[in-house]
């Protein structure tokens, strides 16, 4: 099972609020005009807004408990007619047109944590970019390096109330390969009423740990030519201990 069909009830409300990386989207969109490609769309979170400002937009997401929120979503907002969703997996990806934007937002790539199916992913991602289409990939950095650290521990990430009166609350507890730069990321997502029984979901997952030449390397692999890397979403230049690596590239 794709991990992201159990964690899909709980995505929404753990991302309601984050909205940093939107401006950079928007302000790429802009420039690069035309089509927009999102892999591992998700619930639409970047997606939406981007349709709600009259750009033509395809989602891309393996998993389909996440496409059918956006699905909801997407047609609650009245954008369906300027959104396409595929249900579909970025490595052996395949659609019937090009884009002049594509992008991977808040870490997703790493979930993909082997070579070869790093480079498939990218191979199939600019065999659908126009002759110069951007790319823009980012990375979690610093957090994920924090997380490396803590191996065996168990994290407190937030607690929410949802309407209904549950209270949902989110764990998790990292392990760290021995072999590889690879983080094993155990997530247990409780839910519960005031004094009621607790239930828990628990699901895992796996985080690559791109360095930032391996990541260069990988892309020009493939054919693409870094433009810029950032550190975050403001722009600002990329350091070893920057929160993000943000990988602007162009297809050639």
């Amino acid at each position: 099972m794709n991990e992201y069909e159990l964690i899909a009830p709980f995505y929404d409300i753990e991302h309601a609020h984050f909205s940093e990386d939107l401006d950079l989207y928007r302000n790429f969109a802009e420039l690069c005009g035309g089509k927009i490609l999102e892999l591992a769309c998700g619930s639409g979170r970047v997606l939406l807004p981007l349709a709600q400002e009259g750009y033509e937009v395809t989602g891309v997401d393996t998993s389909a408990a996440m496409l059918a929120i956006a699905r909801t979503q997407i047609e609650a907002a009245g954008v369906s007619a300027r959104c396409t969703l595929e249900w579909q997996n970025i490595i052996t990806l395949h659609l019937e047109q090009k884009f002049r934007l594509a992008f991977i937002a808040l870490g997703s790539f790493a979930h993909i944590i082997t070579r070869k199916e790093q480079v498939e992913a990218l191979k199939a991602i600019h065999a659908h970019l126009s002759p110069g289409g951007t790319f823009i990939i980012d990375i979690s950095n610093a957090d994920a390096r924090y997380l490396e650290e803590l191996g065996g521990h168990m994290l407190h990430q937030a607690t929410w109330q949802r309407d209904d009166g549950t209270i949902l609350t989110h764990f998790v507890s990292p392990a760290t390969a021995t072999d590889r730069h690879l983080l094993e990321l155990t997530h247990f997502y409780d839910e519960h009423r005031q004094g009621g029984a607790v239930h828990r979901t628990t699901v895992t997952t796996h985080l690559y740990l791109f360095e930032r030449n391996e990541m260069e390397l990988l892309l020009e692999r493939v054919g693409f030519v870094i433009k810029d890397i950032y550190g975050d979403y403001d722009l600002s230049p990329y350091q070893l201990e920057s929160p993000r690596m943000i990988c602007i590239a162009e297809a050639h």
